[in-house]
């Protein structure tokens, strides 16, 4: 744990991000992503879809962070007070060469094996940034900007409790940040515990909507910077994905179930993103899946260790083909 040691007058140099950065709400999402909480709610429609969609390309920017709470390129996440990517981005060419290099040192440390790419984003490669431009705006049109309102009204649902006083706001922050007068304490990913007075530097909260774990970061090239705590808001609700429109006539020949797994497979999913898009458990995706390759309407790959369903060429057939119209009192469908 990492307790925070405050002063009277720590109390009142306590600051907050007054709104949620693009930037830094990306790399949070990308972490999340790679953790079993993506696949739970509120965020497994989210993460199915995203999952779901984003390019191998684009899976490159999961090198920008580790599955490990806490394991994350701190030059990314930094608050900047930028409202855009574009401005956020804008701001981490722009930090000093030796805050950059400190950063790289201290992401080697905890990830040895960092690979050559974010190496080179540390040093300033103008391929190395070229791409990370390039697949963060990628990415952020999939994954973040549909939802982007949702974050904000969510950050901003946060930010309504500042009229409280300093020990009920430090309070009630978040389940795993307990408050008691001097010390706020909190998880770290350190293995051991650490105390760490403030000792007039000031305190920033910086409230985030993809991150499932409060943490703390300290500037160490500068002592008078405040130290930041960042912690997860309530997700009041995220953006829904579009119904399945299931045409009735496959629902009666394959039953509705069935017919909604073949409609979700107009895009190659795993079980997983099938069983959030039809909403249903695993178990019972996997019985109907079972029954659909039987039937030689899909196929099932591996690929990193996860199966993968496509629609088969018949597949396809039945799902684009006319079915017959609903049955009427007295009349039996046609044949087809």
């Amino acid at each position: 744990m990492l307790r925070i040691h405050f002063t009277t007058a720590d109390l009142q140099r306590i600051r907050w991000a007054t709104h949620p950065e693009p930037l830094m709400e990306t790399v949070f999402s990308l972490q999340l992503l790679q953790q079993p909480q993506s696949q739970t709610q509120p965020f497994a429609r989210w993460s199915a879809h995203v999952r779901a969609n984003v390019s191998r390309q684009e899976s490159l920017l999961f090198d920008l962070a580790s599955p490990e709470d806490g394991v994350l390129l701190e030059l990314l996440i930094a608050p900047t007070g930028t409202r855009t990517l574009n401005d956020g981005l804008t701001a981490v060419q722009s930090l000093p060469h030796d805050r950059v290099i400190s950063d790289l040192a201290s992401a080697r440390s905890m990830r040895p094996a960092l690979p050559r790419w974010v190496v080179d984003l540390h040093h300033r490669q103008p391929e190395a940034t070229g791409r990370l431009a390039h697949l963060l705006h990628t990415y952020h049109r999939l994954a973040i900007a549909p939802m982007w309102s949702h974050v904000e009204q969510a950050v901003q649902a946060s930010l309504d409790t500042t009229a409280a006083g300093p020990g009920a706001m430090l309070g009630g922050l978040h389940p795993a940040i307990s408050w008691e007068f001097p010390i706020l304490t909190l998880p770290c990913h350190i293995p051991h515990d650490v105390d760490l007075s403030l000792g007039g530097r000031g305190l920033l909260l910086v409230p985030s909507f993809f991150l499932r774990r409060p943490t703390a970061r300290l500037d160490n090239n500068d002592e008078q910077a405040p130290v930041e705590v960042y912690f997860p808001v309530h997700q009041h609700r995220l953006f829904p994905e579009p119904d399945l429109h299931v045409d009735p006539g496959l629902t009666r020949l394959l039953g509705r179930t069935r017919a909604m797994i073949l409609t979700a497979l107009t895009a190659v999913r795993s079980t997983t993103e099938l069983a959030t898009q039809v909403d249903i458990s695993a178990a019972t995706a996997s019985h109907h899946l079972n029954a659909l390759r039987a039937g030689g309407l899909i196929s099932t790959s591996r690929e990193h260790g996860s199966a993968r369903h496509s629609l088969t060429h018949l597949g396809q057939r039945l799902l684009y083909a006319p079915h017959p119209p609903a049955e009427t009192s007295g009349t039996r469908p046609p044949y087809w």
